[in-house]
């Protein structure tokens, strides 16, 4: 049941671009802001955002066991298929990255940091000052945002059913509510500590399947320094696997330009945009190929 939902979900996101009208977050920023006004709720302690992401969650899961044999397990399939896609990334990455690739083929510069402001979760501008610090972020947040728009989920809701998924996907949108400041100060650091747990295992499972479509060698010599060792978070880690396949695959990007290594880099800066989603779409076909090969095999 969970490969069919998967795969259902996978193929509906990828076909829609977005699922803006199921994915509807205001009621859990009102939530989360009705619980802040409770002072037996101290900013200081763990309290409310436990609140916050648990309450839903349980919910979900007493109603998941409400619906227990009841005919024959289709309501239970229909409200894991539903949870699901309101648990997969938010936005049009497709469009999205169709308007920075627009804005590399122009070479424009100050159009390209806005529209690269997109990838960001806050929505924030980085700090790049020039076309290669610029790539460099980019790189690192489309990566991440494929993580976490496909991968993160596909492997909760394996491993904890629809009660997974959603957790993961409420933790991500916990930091983007808006509280006042001493309570956003107080929440930060916790939720940012519960997201790196939760995303330290299948970040490193994303490592070896972009190993096995991209360079094997290269991937895996970067996912060996880093399997223990993190001081960068999932997307530094993401960023480091991908780099690390595409610069071992720069004789295959420079062959598709004619081999002219004095090619414009504006050429040189779409073509590695486009190998970048073709890796990740070709990271995501393998992992389902392993999902059901576990099916199979369990």
């Amino acid at each position: 049941m969970k490969f069919i939902v998967i795969v259902l979900g996978i193929l509906l996101l990828q076909r829609m671009g977005s699922l803006a009208a199921l994915q509807q977050d205001r009621w859990f920023s009102g939530w989360v802001v009705k619980l802040s006004g409770f002072k037996w709720l101290k900013p200081d302690s763990c309290g409310r955002p436990l609140l916050s992401l648990l309450v839903p969650v349980f919910l979900l899961v007493f109603t998941l066991f409400l619906l227990d044999d009841v005919w024959f397990g289709i309501p239970i399939l229909l409200l894991s298929f539903l949870v699901f896609l309101y648990s997969l990334g938010r936005g049009d990455l497709k469009e999205q990255i169709s308007g920075y690739r627009d804005d590399l083929a122009r070479d424009d510069l100050q159009a390209a940091y806005h529209d690269a402001a997109e990838f960001n979760s806050a929505n924030e501008e980085g700090v790049a000052e020039n076309w290669e610090q610029l790539q460099t972020e980019v790189r690192s947040a489309i990566s991440y945002r494929y993580f976490e728009r496909y991968f993160a989920v596909m492997f909760w809701f394996i491993l904890a059913g629809a009660p997974g998924a959603l957790l993961y996907r409420l933790v991500v949108l916990y930091s983007g509510v808006t509280l006042d400041e001493e309570q956003q100060k107080a929440d930060s650091q916790l939720v940012k500590r519960w997201l790196y747990l939760l995303e330290w295992l299948p970040t490193r499972l994303l490592g070896l399947s972009l190993a096995f479509v991209g360079n094997f060698t290269a991937c895996l010599t970067n996912w060996r320094s880093t399997l223990l060792v993190d001081s960068t978070g999932a997307m530094g880690v993401i960023g480091g696997y991908v780099t690390a396949t595409l610069q071992s695959g720069s004789g295959a990007l420079d062959s598709d330009i004619g081999g002219d290594m004095d090619s414009p880099g504006a050429i040189k800066r779409e073509l590695e945009v486009t190998e970048l989603k073709a890796l990740f779409s070709r990271t995501l076909i393998f992992s389902l190929c392993m999902v059901a090969f576990l099916v199979i095999l369990i």
